[in-house]
């Protein structure tokens, strides 16, 4: 048998980036925030938008996994994460600054590139920080920390929203603004 592994042995690259992504899990809410944001504006047919806006963000992310994970390839995928978080961001600001159905239509498309890029490049680089001998424990540790997160994200979005709708996607913001702040720290002390 194999001794387990030790946690701690981690490389530090790795736990710097296992816990960027779960701080910018805690502002990764619900879509039912956007969804609820959405029906809260545009009255008696606002079901049926919500969920053409739902289909949008879907084909979104479809559309655009493929060309941020060629370009993550290119530039490296450290770099395209930030991009993500800062469209996160972008995003988060508009839902507070904007409420017509052409900004959520372009909206519901930027939170369907976030998507695109965000979920597929975090778990290629959790792989890329990874020694061979022990990606499946990190990958392990890296779903089980953004899994963690997720619970209190969208209880601390729903007691925001309580009070106003515009203070959760504040919150989201501001949480996306860190994570970006904390990837371009990260890439400039681990630079080879």
């Amino acid at each position: 048998f194999k001794k387990p592994i030790n946690l701690k042995a981690l490389p530090k690259p790795l736990k710097q980036f296992i816990l960027i992504s779960t701080i910018f899990a805690l502002a990764n809410f619900s879509y039912m925030f956007y969804i609820l944001k959405v029906q809260e504006h545009l009255g008696d047919s606002a079901v049926e938008i919500s969920i053409m806006l739902y289909v949008i963000f879907n084909i979104s992310y479809a559309i655009f996994s493929i060309p941020f994970g060629i370009l993550s390839d290119k530039i490296g995928k450290g770099k395209v994460i930030i991009l993500g978080y800062l469209i996160f961001l972008f995003t988060a600001l508009g839902f507070v600054l904007f409420s017509s159905l052409k900004a959520f239509f372009v909206l519901f498309v930027l939170y369907g590139i976030t998507y695109a890029i965000v979920n597929t490049n975090q778990r290629a680089y959790v792989s890329d920080l990874s020694p061979s001998e022990i990606k499946a424990t990190a990958l392990g540790v890296f779903h089980t920390a953004i899994g963690l997160a997720a619970l209190p994200s969208s209880l601390m979005a729903g007691f925001l929203w309580k009070i106003s709708p515009n203070l959760t996607f504040i919150y989201g913001g501001v949480i996306g603004l860190i994570s970006c702040i904390l990837m371009v720290m990260m890439l400039r002390d681990n630079k080879p």
